[in-house]
């Protein structure tokens, strides 16, 4: 594991442990790790290496927008992804991100399950978005579970975690 792999490693490592305690990613973690990336990819690579980083933060950053605009997840997540990028570029932080919503999912998921809403929250899917059949708006457990959220923080670094060591 090289610098940047340890970097990356702490960084989502702090994000990961201040999202599960206390539901927020902090900008003076995210803000200096962002600039030790840009640093460590002009150091090894160059000015590719620079090109590579910022078009990786970006499209780190674009990836989690719109469920950030939809109210699905916190600024820190998306700031956290756009990090990542910009310590892997492209491929890499796709490739986070993709591994990071299926863990996302399968938290989800055992959540709904242990609150014991799993059932009623599928019967909602299906009825909704599979067939278009209006709910009843009155079913107040499954409401509940929909809105209590995680800290998917935790998901982005086990996907970021599992990207790094699968591609060794």
């Amino acid at each position: 594991m090289g610098l940047n792999d340890t970097a990356l490693a702490l960084t989502i490592s702090i994000a990961a442990f201040t999202d599960f305690r206390e539901h927020r990613i902090y900008n003076k973690l995210l803000g200096p790790a962002f600039v030790m990336a840009i640093a460590l990819q002009i150091y090894f690579k160059g000015w590719i290496g620079l090109r590579e980083s910022l078009f990786g933060a970006f499209i780190g950053f674009l990836i989690l927008l719109i469920p950030y605009f939809l109210g699905g997840i916190g600024a820190g997540d998306v700031k956290l992804l756009a990090v990542i990028g910009a310590f892997g570029g492209v491929h890499f932080v796709i490739t986070s991100f993709l591994y990071g919503a299926i863990v996302g999912g399968i938290i989800s998921v055992i959540l709904l399950a242990r609150r014991g809403a799993l059932c009623s929250t599928l019967h909602r899917f299906l009825l909704f978005y599979l067939l278009r059949i209006k709910i009843d708006p009155q079913n107040k457990q499954a409401d509940e579970a929909q809105k209590e959220k995680f800290p998917y923080g935790i998901a982005i670094t086990i996907g970021t975690l599992l990207a790094m060591l699968l591609r060794m």
